[in-house]
């Protein structure tokens, strides 16, 4: 029981690593001249992350899990957002 929780965490953390990648990659969508799509994906992109914390209630993930999943993809979209375009 407690390796399918250290998994079911592990796949939290890749989760929120693979929803800041696309928002990253939407905000580059953005920054160019196709503003129609990046808008597209956008939107597309807050679907997503709505579903995914459906999807997290019914499986019975804490609210603190969720918490802390979404400050550190937060965190983490700061940190990658900051070299990538900043730099």
């Amino acid at each position: 029981m407690k390796e399918d929780k250290k998994f079911s965490y592990i796949s939290m953390f890749f989760g929120g690593v693979g929803t800041v990648l696309i928002l990253l990659a939407a905000i580059k969508l953005l920054d160019s001249d196709k503003l129609y799509e990046g808008y597209l994906v956008i939107f597309g992109f807050i679907f997503t992350i709505g579903y995914i914390n459906n999807l997290e209630s019914k499986a019975g993930v804490s609210k603190k899990a969720t918490w802390v999943r979404a400050i550190l993809s937060m965190v983490v979209l700061l940190l990658v957002s900051y070299f990538v375009f900043f730099l």
